[in-house]
């Protein structure tokens, strides 16, 4: 009985470290959900509206980056790995988002929440973000 024990603690202990990668991944997406959802400011939204200013769209991505880099931090990853973390968030999301309000501002239809081209980028926006956290999710794990 306690070799069963045993091999089943042994047993869990792999498949935790095997699925580590989709451990990090759920908690890079949960950072992504609170960052876009829960703390973004009114401050934020206005200026992801309609691009009139970049200040508060880096301070967004500068918020995704900041608890991305507590994730990682929690998962082992060295300080070097976290700052390169914070970076790739960082930038990739202030490109993507930036980009996306520049794009809202020159074409009204993407103003437009009852209009589908606005969810066609909405969703596209979203899909550059997750490819970007399954990658830093490969890369770090």
């Amino acid at each position: 009985m306690f070799l069963e024990i045993e091999g089943l603690g042994a047993h869990l202990t792999r498949l935790a470290n095997e699925n580590q990668w989709c451990i990090l991944l759920i908690g890079l997406l949960f950072c992504h959900y609170l960052a876009d959802f829960c703390l973004t400011t009114k401050w934020m939204i206005r200026a992801k509206a309609d691009a009139s200013h970049y200040m508060p769209i880096l301070a967004h991505a500068a918020v995704h980056a900041v608890l991305m880099v507590i994730v990682l931090f929690a998962f082992g990853v060295p300080a070097g790995g976290c700052l390169m973390g914070f970076i790739i968030q960082l930038f990739s999301h202030y490109i993507i988002d930036a980009s996306k309000a520049l794009l809202t501002r020159h074409v009204e239809v993407l103003r437009d929440n009852t209009r589908k081209p606005y969810w066609m980028v909405y969703g596209f926006d979203q899909m550059l973000h997750i490819l970007v956290i399954v990658g830093m999710t490969v890369c770090f794990c």
